[in-house]
């Protein structure tokens, strides 16, 4: 559903039918357009066109047409406003169609020429012409500065606003740009421009009603419409540059233009020419099957012609924008329409025809439309927005002005078919009209007497004569304006020449009485604008008044808030005086509480260090003790030697009485004799079991296992087999699976076999990454912790589990066993048991498994991949 605004736009870009009212009052042309025929190029070409009368022209399809068979276009007439055979004259042509144009672009009013046609039918050569023979173009240039010549304004008096519009400035500004341009081109530049196209003085006719009480300025511009994109030709650079595009935008009035386009101010036609020239060798020009120079783009040069009235002392523009009368002239060649057939183009070239041919038709589309809307009464949307071409000429026919059109065509057979589409687009055309321009002048609806200017310059010319000596005693009328014409004729009436001076005298009064009456139009439109000056003065007056006193009501008001504002500041500074105490306050508390921290921070380091020093006492104690146990092991050893000599010298004296025995009691067999030291060592270590405590143990049994290794006596052979046996060592920590060992860094050397020991393990002191545990080598973890007893004895814990991996990617270790090592004195269990005989001299070290304990309760590993309990003292 379309909204209000939409329905609005849509509205305003219909074009209003034409009535019966509008065809009888006249108010509206239709657009003229023109035939021009082209010579034949060879005499055995065979025409197709044929010119009937002045206005009509006849066609016939040849038998190579392909309209040939169809028996409505056998033969078919176009009538136009005039026919131009192909003798016509260049300066013809310009009288017929373009100086009724260069005429109303004087006078105020819109022009639009266009020429259309096929691909080398004389486009060009009629707008733009040859050396020694110049088309309507450079003929429209020469006739406007000949017209304007003595009323031109200095240059940069009129500026573009780059808004579709001009600002006016004073004489010391344009003065002040006129010399920064002289500074800036004091080296001349490059003349561009074709010296033949300059036409005589003599061959340019003068415009007949220019407003001399007006200041003028020309200024042009050039654009091409180039594949449905606006380029600007007379951009700034060398003229091998690439222009680039360039969007149309409206102004405020609804009027289409081009957005930053170059617009030069030019005060000669030569300095046109050179613009004209310099952006022709930028224009897409390329070589065709049809024309050797065939335009790719259309190309619109456009003349715009300012002109505001001079003040009531003929002298100076009027500096107000409102008082600006802008027309505009645009000259347009559009590029010839052509078949791909017979022009054999490709690529680039077919895309350039392809859109040439497209906007044409858009233009022939929005013509059409224009047609049914003015004819029966339709209200059908124009596609002016379809194409760059019709949207940029989409002022002309809607708006106000003059359009003219000229139709060229080559009358050869060949170009049958396109020449026939080419009349049909004039046919339609011809019967599209546009509103009349209303001209008026400015100067006189605002009160300015005509002919100030040149009043102005006879007053000029007489203060110089007044300046001599000898013309002191001149009478001189300063109100040259304000005269009622010249004085009286002769009244001497004679009786021959009665009638006549009577005539003169009648014409003589009228005409002053004409001028009185001027005058008293003049001096009562002045009154009335005058008492419309002090009606609105005296309006503003009492708006003033009015809004001074609302200001003053404002003021009050700000008044009362900025003294609320003032409390308000006051209050929010004590505030802010009181806070900043507290920040002061609480600032000093934070350091006195910083200090003190810092104290305890001291006292507890220094704690540390005592702990340290402690800990390294207890070490050193420790280490102590275990060399004394060493100490006491060797005397231990040493006692075990002088035993064993002994033994042996015992056993040699017991052989010695036993071989004294048998000798004196052969016949006694029952004798008991005494078992060996050895022998009852084995019954007593048989009847030691694991995890119970040995009893009453000779010393050589408790000898060390690596003094025991290192030495070996024929007695103590066996007793060192006996404890070195593999089936004593622990089991559950030699089961050869992938092993984790986790032991801490330091750790007491416990100095006794039952040391545990796990063969291929992989030991680590601290778990750093996931890659420890979660591997494929891994099944097994053990951590190793050891700890005081409540009796102050050292007790090893293992702590055994299985490693299983997560569906995360990680592992965790389910702890299923826990083995206990714990070191006895012999000293306190000699003293704590009765049934012990004998002193113990030896370490012992006893193994118990607990197979219910549960595992030590430690945070988990940081990774989020694995979950591992460990304990580690």
């Amino acid at each position: 559903m379309k909204s209000a605004k939409s329905k609005q736009r849509l509205n305003e870009m219909r074009t209003p039918a034409r009535s019966k009212q509008n065809l009888l009052t006249g108010d509206r042309d239709p657009v003229y357009v023109f035939c021009r025929l082209r010579p034949m190029q060879r005499d055995a070409d065979v025409p197709c066109v044929k010119i009937i009368s002045p206005t009509t022209v006849l066609m016939s399809p040849p038998s190579t047409a392909l309209s040939y068979r169809n028996e409505n276009s056998k033969t078919m007439k176009y009538t136009f406003r005039e026919v131009f055979p192909p003798e016509t004259s260049q300066q013809e042509v310009f009288d017929k169609v373009a100086l009724s144009l260069v005429e109303g672009l004087v006078k105020g009013k819109n022009g639009l020429l266009f020429t259309y046609g096929v691909t080398g039918s004389g486009k060009t050569f009629t707008m733009t012409g040859e050396s020694n023979n110049c088309g309507v173009l450079p003929r429209c240039l020469n006739i406007i500065f000949k017209t304007i010549n003595d009323c031109q304004a200095h240059k940069y008096v009129f500026k573009p606003d780059k808004m579709n519009m001009f600002d006016i400035q004073t004489e010391a500004e344009a003065m002040l740009e006129r010399q920064q341009e002289l500074h800036k081109f004091k080296t001349g530049k490059k003349n561009h421009s074709n010296p033949d196209l300059a036409m005589s003085s003599r061959d340019v006719t003068k415009i007949e009603g220019l407003n001399e009480d007006n200041q003028y300025a020309v200024f042009v511009s050039y654009v091409e419409v180039y594949n449905n994109s606006v380029f600007d030709l007379l951009e700034d650079g060398p003229p091998s540059k690439t222009p680039s595009a360039k969007l149309i935008r409206e102004d405020g009035a609804r009027n289409t233009y081009v957005h930053g386009v170059t617009e030069i101010e030019i005060k000669s036609a030569e300095e046109a020419f050179d613009a004209f020239y310099l952006g022709l060798k930028r224009k897409r020009i390329a070589h065709t099957s049809l024309n050797a120079e065939s335009s790719r783009s259309h190309s619109v040069f456009t003349i715009r012609l300012v002109q505001a009235p001079v003040d009531a002392e003929g002298e100076a523009v009027i500096q107000n924008k409102k008082f600006l009368s802008i027309s505009q002239l645009s000259l347009v060649d559009l590029a010839g329409s052509e078949r791909t057939n017979r022009t054999k183009n490709t690529g680039q070239r077919l895309r350039e025809t392809g859109n040439i041919n497209k906007s044409l038709m858009t233009l022939r589309s929005c013509l059409e439309a224009l047609r049914e809307n003015q004819i029966g009464a339709a209200n059908n949307i124009v596609p002016y927005r379809e194409s760059k071409l019709t949207f940029l000429f989409k002022n002309f026919f809607e708006g106000e002005g003059q359009v003219r059109m000229i139709v060229c065509a080559n009358p050869r057979a060949e170009d049958y078919d396109e020449t026939l589409q080419v009349m049909r687009f004039a046919e339609i055309a011809a019967e599209v009209e546009v509103a009349k321009p209303q001209i008026t002048d400015i100067g006189a609806t605002i009160g300015l007497m005509t002919g100030r200017r040149k009043a102005n310059r006879l007053f000029n010319a007489a203060k110089e004569n007044l300046a001599r000596p000898e013309a002191k005693d001149l009478e001189l009328d300063l109100g040259l304006v304000y005269s009622l014409g010249p004085d009286f004729p002769s009244l001497e009436l004679n009786s021959s020449q009665a009638a006549h001076i009577t005539k003169e005298l009648m014409a003589h009064l009228e005409m002053r009485i004409n001028r009185r009456e001027q005058l008293k139009r003049i001096k009562a439109l002045k009154d009335e604008r005058f008492r419309s000056s002090l009606l609105e003065l005296e309006k503003e007056l009492m708006e003033l008044k009015s809004e001074n006193m609302s200001l003053r009501g404002q003021l009050s008001t700000a008044d009362q808030r900025i003294r609320a504002l003032e409390d308000r500041i006051t209050t929010t500074e004590n505030t802010s005086a009181i806070n900043q105490r507290k920040l002061t306050e609480i600032t000093e508390y934070t350091s006195q509480l910083k200090r003190e921290l810092q104290e305890k921070d001291l006292l507890l380091n220094q704690n540390k260090l005592e702990k340290e020093k402690q800990k390294k006492i207890l070490e050193r104690k420790y280490n102590n003790k275990i060399a004394a146990e060493h100490e006491k092991a060797r005397e231990i050893h040493t006692e075990n030697e002088r035993l064993k000599s002994t033994k042996k010298e015992h056993e040699k004296i017991f052989k010695v009485i036993g071989q004294a025995l048998k000798s004196g009691n052969e016949g006694g067999d029952n004798i008991d004799y005494p078992r060996s030291t050895g022998d009852v060592a084995a019954e007593t270590y048989r009847d030691f079991t694991p995890g119970s405590t040995p009893r009453a143990l000779p010393a050589h049994m408790l000898t060390p296992f690596s003094l025991a290794q290192n030495k070996e006596t024929p007695g103590s052979s066996r007793r060192g087999i006996a404890v070195a046996n593999p089936r004593h060592r622990r089991s559950l920590s030699a089961d050869g699976r992938g092993w984790v060992e986790h032991t801490p860094s330091k750790i007491v050397p416990m100095g006794t076999v039952m040391k545990p020991s796990i063969v291929n393990s992989k030991v680590v002191n601290k778990l750093k990454s996931v890659k420890d545990i979660a591997n494929s080598k891994t099944s097994k973890y053990c951590l190793i912790s050891q700890e005081q007893d409540t009796d102050g004895e050292l007790e090893t814990k293992l702590y055994k589990g299985d490693v299983v991996p997560t569906c995360g990617g990680g592992a965790q270790v389910i702890f299923s066993d826990v083995e206990m090592l714990k070191q006895f004195s012999p000293t306190r269990e000699s003293n704590q048991s009765n049934n012990i005989s004998g002193p113990s001299c030896a370490r012992h070290s006893g193994k118990r498994r607990e197979t219910t304990h549960s595992p030590p309760q430690t945070p988990s590993n940081a990774s989020k991949k694995q979950r591992i309990v460990i304990g580690e003292d």
